[in-house]
């Protein structure tokens, strides 16, 4: 059975295609001019497959540079300095690949816009690597907004910094980063 429920089953071979795609011609022509009907002929699928997928560009996109659910494995098994160390440059990673950074001024302006899209991936991101940081906690509350507030750190500077400070973007600044954030995010 597919993921509907009815119909017959869905060929992730599709999926696969059409992310590639996605992620080739962010690069090729950029977000405004990505669109789901060039994607699909390209991609050889017909708009209707890719719409029961994704039911918008934001969502394509999203699906393609992040994946459907976070890859949490850098994460097993480490303490909370490892967790902190491995955002900073899960965070670093993921912003200096080419088609995030391709998409990231049209995905910010379709985030603001969908309040949905934009707590889904929210919710994605935070939910399942937070409940890592708050193992063997003895305050669960406070750890969890220390969580939160590592995240948004160490995203919001890995975004900043490959987007804007760009000629700053060094291994020299991560490391910096990261030796402000081990000693605030240590416990209370």
């Amino acid at each position: 059975m597919n993921a509907t429920g009815s119909g017959r089953p869905r060929d992730p071979r599709i999926d696969d295609t059409v992310l590639e795609v996605t992620r080739a011609m962010l690069l090729e022509v950029g977000w405004e001019q990505l669109s789901l009907r060039a994607i699909a002929a390209r991609a050889g699928v017909s708009r209707a497959s890719m719409s029961r997928r994704w039911p918008s560009k934001a969502h394509l996109v999203l699906g393609s540079i992040l994946g459907a659910t976070p890859d949490l494995t850098p994460f097993e098994g480490t303490d909370r300095d490892g967790w902190i160390r491995w955002v900073v440059e899960g965070s670093a990673q993921l912003f200096s690949r080419p088609e995030v950074r391709a998409a990231s001024p049209g995905l910010l302006a379709a985030l603001r816009d969908h309040d949905d899209l934009r707590n889904e991936l929210w919710r994605g991101f935070s939910g399942p690597s937070t409940q890592l940081f708050l193992q063997n906690a003895e305050d669960p509350e406070s750890a969890l907004l220390d969580a939160k507030a590592v995240l948004v750190l160490a995203a919001g500077a890995a975004m900043f910094s490959s987007l804007i400070a760009v000629e700053d973007d060094t291994d020299a600044l991560r490391g910096r980063i990261l030796e402000l954030l081990l000693p605030a995010a240590a416990p209370r």
